[in-house]
């Protein structure tokens, strides 16, 4: 995410005032805001027909050379889920079908700053994996075999999962309370 110090539209400096309840960055010549917005981003809880699991262990940062759940930054005009198959696809030349979704998060990471995940089961009918530049390895393995996966996000679409399947959890409407006037 680009922070601007000059105007994008006029060049002139910037300043900082509490617009919308925040503090931003805004431009007192044309009025333009600096609205900070998160990263979207897809996260593929891929199972096979043996209900294992896909993990990969990542050879870039971030988080190098942690075991993860495949994903990435989604492309402009790309909606959510495809995102998460092209991903599965370039990473480990896997190709599935979104069965559910998992989840919706918000995380704040030092590389990259504001994220909005978005995680999904897929389910794969073929397990033949071939990584790409982006993964040292990746495997499919049952419940009790899983590498340890120490991202805290993953690990939580990992539980959340699991406690989607036993029936624990499901996605429905958020009753969300209503914002002040």
């Amino acid at each position: 995410m680009i922070h601007y110090v000059f105007c994008p539209l006029c060049s002139t400096k910037l300043d900082k005032a509490m617009i919308d309840g925040r503090d931003r960055m805004f431009c007192p010549q044309c009025s333009w805001v600096h609205y900070i917005n998160p990263l979207p981003v897809a996260v593929a809880y891929t199972v096979n027909k043996n209900s294992e699991l896909l993990v990969i262990r990542r050879a870039h940062e971030p988080a190098l050379n942690e075991w993860a759940l495949p994903g990435g930054f989604l492309e402009a005009g790309e909606e959510p889920h495809e995102g998460c198959l092209r991903e599965l696809m370039e990473e480990t030349s896997l190709v599935g079908h979104i069965e559910s979704l998992i989840g919706i998060y918000h995380r704040e990471v030092e590389m990259y700053g504001s994220l909005l995940v978005v995680a999904y089961k897929v389910i794969v009918h073929n397990d033949d994996i071939t990584i790409n530049h982006e993964l040292f390895e990746a495997g499919f393995y049952p419940p009790h075999l899983i590498p340890e996966v120490r991202i805290p996000l993953h690990q939580q679409i990992i539980r959340d999962a699991a406690a989607i399947e036993k029936g624990k959890k499901s996605y429905r409407p958020l009753t969300v309370p209503a914002l002040p006037l």
